[in-house]
């Protein structure tokens, strides 16, 4: 049941269908245009998926290195960027975020839907941090969004059952939480059926373990990464301040000099 293989790529654009990738596109440019000391251009897309992002910021006229770990989320991601005819704006590499690869330095970097929760443990995100800040221009961008521990703890995580109608497929998914509240960690089984015109069904599960934080460990880990942290909002509300219902939040941070 690893993280993202073949069968959940292969839904995965279908399961998460509601996301409005256009409008976290619009959001990300205003995030630039409002923090970044530098003009935006080139991006790394950190756990980029199956392009998302990349695609539709690649189609406004940003260069895109995109990355991601899962070898099925790129053959999709790929497909899609075939389709689109962006070759030319978006390259994709299979790698971990804790992993360097020289490939120069990026405007502003982003790692989003939560991706960075996928590192369980605190080293493991610092070393990514530290991995991102290598990339990113003096006075760039940092920018991803998270599990807010404020509101994990407080709403808790509960049993979630979604169908999905799309493409002629009916697809149900089930999510099962475990929290773990010493560790800052909640596992998620995620049962899922497919069917389809076919009498027989699809049915496979995977195990997604996401790590929660708070804004002062994050500011904390931003500045030993050689971040500052300038804005801590609600997912897609800048102007907002964090409460203890807002789960998901984004984190934008600058590059030290």
């Amino acid at each position: 049941m690893r993280e993202f293989g073949r069968r959940y790529s292969r839904y995965y654009d279908a399961l998460y269908s509601e996301k409005d990738y256009e409008k976290e596109c619009d959001y990300l440019e205003a995030l630039f245009a409002k923090f970044s000391q530098i003009r935006v251009r080139r991006i790394l897309d950190v756990a980029c998926g199956t392009g998302g992002h990349a695609i539709p910021l690649a189609t406004r006229g940003y260069d895109i290195l995109a990355r991601d770990l899962s070898g099925s989320m790129l053959e999709f991601a790929r497909r899609k960027i075939e389709e689109a005819g962006l070759g030319n704006k978006v390259r994709l590499q299979k790698l971990d975020m804790r992993s360097f690869h020289e490939s120069g330095k990026f405007d502003a970097c982003i790692c989003m839907f939560a991706a960075i929760g996928y590192l369980s443990r605190q080293e493991e995100v610092l070393d990514a941090l530290r991995t991102m800040r290598r990339y990113v221009k003096a006075g760039g961008l940092l920018v991803f969004d998270c599990w807010n521990g404020l509101a994990v703890l407080t709403l808790k995580p509960s049993r979630r059952l979604r169908r999905i109608h799309r493409d002629g497929l009916m697809m149900t998914r089930s999510a099962i939480p475990q929290l773990d509240m010493v560790q800052n960690l909640c596992k998620v089984k995620y049962d899922i059926v497919v069917n389809g015109d076919s009498r027989e069904s699809t049915k496979f599960s995977e195990i997604h373990t996401m790590r929660y934080f708070f804004p002062e460990d994050l500011r904390f880990l931003l500045k030993l990464s050689r971040f500052k942290l300038v804005s801590f909002h609600p997912f897609l509300e800048p102007t907002h301040e964090v409460g203890t219902k807002d789960w998901n939040v984004t984190t934008v941070a600058i590059a030290d000099q």
